[in-house]
């Protein structure tokens, strides 16, 4: 049977191939459009998972919500995920004064890899990941190394830089 790792890993590359096909504005359109494929994929292939948005990884004074996760038949968390998004500075379709939408730091996407750990540590989740979507190619090259700018796709192109905390 396919693993929680292996559906969203399998989502992420869907949404890479299929990235010029959408228009996103904002982290929470790429959030319903992963959602959305990760449900399909669990009706076609029949598999024992259950996907929530804004899920509740720590309850109490200092609650913490993960974008996404994923459930297995137990209601425990096989996979938490974390996203932000940086839409394409060159879009006309984007006030300028929006822009950046992302932070490094830890503030910005340093605290969704803080956050991962956490869920791991703390929550029980098995693994989770923190996703950094780069529409038009600013992520620093210094800020990961293990960028990855994806496709020839002009103004829309996706780039994503991947951290994982845990084990699948």
């Amino acid at each position: 049977m396919k693993t929680a790792t292996e559906l969203f890993e399998e989502a992420l590359e869907w949404l890479r191939r299929n990235y010029v096909r959408f228009r996103f504005f904002a982290e929470r359109d790429i959030v319903w459009t992963v959602q959305v494929r990760l449900i399909e994929a669990i009706e076609q292939e029949q598999l024992p998972f259950r996907v929530f948005n804004e899920y509740v990884m720590l309850a109490g004074k200092r609650r913490r919500l993960s974008d996404l996760a994923i459930l297995g038949q137990d209601s425990l968390v096989e996979l938490a995920a974390e996203f932000k998004y940086e839409p394409a500075h060159s879009r006309d379709d984007i006030q300028t004064q929006k822009l950046p939408v992302v932070f490094w730091g830890r503030d910005g996407v340093g605290k969704d890899v803080e956050r991962i750990q956490e869920f791991v540590k703390t929550s029980g989740a098995k693994v989770a990941y923190a996703v950094f979507i780069d529409e038009g190619g600013v992520l620093p090259k210094a800020a990961s190394p293990s960028r990855k700018r994806v496709g020839g796709l002009g103004k829309r192109g996706m780039g994503a830089a991947l951290a994982r905390s845990g084990q699948p």
